[in-house]
């Protein structure tokens, strides 16, 4: 995984980046506005940048301009955030966990439903 977490504005460029696969500055920009984020030019470069340096995303020369593409997949980075949450507030208690989001959470009857099936396929 990268080697720091994640900023907000990181993790926008992140999921614009799993979205759209690969792109320059402009692609990610136009993905980013999608989200409803307008940010300049310079600052998606330098948050390209800074990820590259960190390991999170891989870059290729094409031109004049430079290529990104995510170097860890959107479910790597999210399982490296849980279990990041997971030892740090719940002493890797796996139940607590799952206490805590079902407590917190407003869940509906087919998130409910959706959650039995997912317990009974690991069982």
């Amino acid at each position: 995984m990268g080697s720091e977490a994640l900023t907000d504005l990181q993790l926008a460029v992140m999921k614009a980046l799993w979205r759209i696969g690969a792109g320059g500055v402009s692609e990610v920009l136009a993905a980013l506005a999608e989200d409803g984020k307008e940010l300049a030019p310079t600052t998606v470069a330098t948050l390209l940048q800074r990820l590259a340096k960190q390991g999170w995303v891989k870059h290729k020369k094409n031109g004049r301009q430079f290529t990104y593409q995510a170097k860890i997949e959107r479910e790597e980075a999210a399982k490296g955030v849980l279990d990041r949450v997971l030892n740090a507030f719940f002493g890797g208690n796996v139940s607590a966990l799952a206490a805590q989001l079902l407590e917190s959470e407003q869940l509906t009857a087919d998130d409910l439903k959706e959650l039995r099936q997912l317990l009974k396929s690991k069982a």
